[in-house]
């Protein structure tokens, strides 16, 4: 079954080539016409995506073409990464809307000014490629897509920070993730083999045939296949056994690319494990065969042992920083673990119905249930850590401290240890305020959003065969294991994130910060303020969003053999 490239693909393709062509005009318009205002054509341009993405409602169908499929899945995802993207730009383009205070001088400021088209337009193919990820069901583009996140954020990397540190950082990336992509390359080649296809709907249907010949071939090459493409996952989501390269890279480049790295590679991982965990989750009613089943049972027990002990990790390192940077790159290994939490739990979900020879399970009955929660924390995490981000970007430098009146500037000191943020309740009350805000919902105190977040994994955990005859088989007890070990790292956590807000409202400043970071970057900070409290005072429609998008990602889009789109409508997407 081939799939042709039609002339309504690139009208689905609308808001990711709008992106590449706002990245045109940042590259050209700075290299010939003087532009300087990189990050403003950036937003634009992301503007106009949003107004595109708008414009291409599905109403409850699947819609493929080209390898590209839109449904409320790659919807989700779109509007996760043009709103993510805004918020990143705003704190990336400090140079752009400056403070009173200007961070650079002379010819480093102008300099810098000229490297803002550069940075914008690397930027915008990043979220371009991002975006084309969560719209792709075939391997090739698949894997372009990813391709398009990671060069970008080598760019990013080496433009941003031009010293020893940040060169480190680079090369660090640079090496690790070559390492990452080969290894998924090669999980790509293996499931071609299963498939005889590079589309995941035909790689999917070959997957849970009950034919034995393929059954044979699936158990011979699913395990080296798993364990390829979550080591390449893995990387991105900076989980364990690819977590060691985080608190480096973090601490070596700027607050802002440590923004874009806990993030936007975060939710490529999530996208391509929903797409590999749903290639044996059929939608519509059949029998899965041996194949099938023996790779859903794979798969959530390798995500699961990877989930405990990524958050594991995670958490104990950040008990040990007392570098903001490094704490936060710890804090983000270990949410990574939660993400991992729901997928587990989907293809446990979905292998416990194929396992006990029922019909499968309609669509959108993992609902939150799995791929929803994955989902909604994965929101909640973006923008929980976009604004602690976007606030460490605002404070920018410590106040200089002379050895004498008449000596020459000391050197600027960015903000960097738990300590430099003492007492910053007194100095910047909202700046104070909202760190803590996202400090606690990254924790999950109740009511803030990462609260919702984490009791929507460990609910789906514990529903795992709770009406089943085997109430304690191995996804049972697994499942229920695993809502307790994410119980107790939401405790652990919580003692390095109350450090920190200690630090802001029970400690007395000595030298204070100067909030000359910029302008956008505090505008973000606000933004993010905003949403978490909207999400804080009303959950549902986030809740009803990620439900329906993660129902969505079950969803085969059958291609008509002439490669023309078909339109599949999901009664279970339009029920609100």
């Amino acid at each position: 079954m081939t799939q042709t490239t039609s002339l309504e693909t690139f009208f689905l393709l609308a808001p990711e080539i709008t992106l590449v062509g706002a990245a045109l005009v940042a590259f050209l318009g700075g290299a010939f016409a003087g532009l300087r205002s990189g990050w403003g054509v950036s937003l634009v341009g992301i503007v106009i995506a949003m107004a595109l993405v708008g414009g291409q409602s599905s109403d409850g169908a699947t819609i493929a073409s080209g390898g590209i499929m839109i449904d409320g899945f790659s919807t989700f995802i779109r509007w996760l990464v043009l709103a993510s993207g805004a918020l990143l730009a705003l704190v990336q383009s400090g140079d752009l809307f400056r403070s009173a205070v200007s961070r650079l001088s002379g010819l480093q400021q102008r300099f810098s000014q000229g490297s803002t088209c550069e940075e914008a337009g690397t930027f915008l193919i990043l979220l371009a490629g991002l975006s084309l990820v969560g719209v792709a069901s075939d391997l090739v583009l698949l894997f372009v897509g990813l391709e398009l996140v990671s060069i970008p954020t080598y760019i990013l990397l080496s433009l941003k920070r031009t010293d020893a540190h940040g060169q480190e950082a680079c090369l660090k990336y640079f090496f690790l993730s070559l390492i990452a992509s080969s290894l998924f390359l090669y999980a790509a080649v293996c499931l071609y083999g299963i498939g005889g296809s590079t589309n995941l709907v035909v790689i999917g249907d070959r997957l849970r045939s009950s034919d034995e010949s393929i059954g044979g071939i699936v158990t011979v090459l699913l395990p080296v296949t798993l364990a390829m493409a979550m080591a390449g996952v893995a990387f991105r989501l900076a989980a364990v056994p690819m977590h060691f390269y985080a608190p480096d890279v973090y601490e070596g480049t700027s607050p802002g690319n440590a923004a874009l790295l806990s993030t936007l590679p975060k939710v490529a991982g999530i996208v391509v494990l929903v797409r590999l965990v749903s290639l044996g989750i059929p939608a519509t009613l059949g029998a899965v065969g041996s194949g099938g089943i023996w790779y859903l049972t794979l798969f959530w027990q390798l995500t699961a042992v990877l989930a405990a002990v990524t958050m594991t990790v995670g958490n104990v390192l950040a008990l040990m920083q007392t570098n903001l940077r490094r704490l936060l790159a710890c804090s983000s290994i270990a949410h990574a673990g939660y993400l991992l939490v729901g997928v587990a739990v989907a293809a446990a979900a979905a292998s416990g119905e194929a396992d006990r020879s029922l019909p499968v399970i309609a669509t959108g009955s993992l609902g939150l249930g799995g791929l929803g929660a994955t989902l909604f924390y994965l929101a909640t995490y973006l923008v929980a850590t976009i604004g602690i981000f976007a606030a460490l970007t605002y404070l920018g430098h410590r106040w200089p401290e002379w050895t004498s009146a008449s000596g020459p500037r000391p050197p600027r000191e960015e903000i960097a240890t738990i300590d430099d943020l003492n007492g910053l309740s007194s100095t910047n009350p909202v700046a104070a305020f909202s760190i803590a805000l996202f400090l606690l919902s990254l924790a999950g105190i109740p009511p803030l959003p990462g609260f919702w977040g984490k009791l929507s994994l460990a609910i789906s955990a514990l529903e795992i065969d709770f009406n089943s005859a085997i109430a304690y088989g191995n996804r049972r007890a697994a499942c229920v294991a695993l809502a307790v070990i994410l119980v107790v790292n939401a405790a652990i956590a919580a003692a390095y994130y109350l450090q920190i807000i200690a630090a802001i409202y029970f400690r007395s400043t000595k030298r204070g910060v100067q909030a000359d970071g910029g302008l956008s970057a505090g505008v973000a900070m606000l933004l993010c303020l905003a949403l978490a409290l909207m999400v804080t005072l009303q959950p549902r429609g986030l809740f009803i969003s990620a439900s329906r998008a993660g129902s969505d990602a079950t969803v085969d889009a059958q291609l008509l053999p002439d490669g023309q789109q078909a339109r599949i409508h999901d009664s279970n997407t339009s029920t609100p």
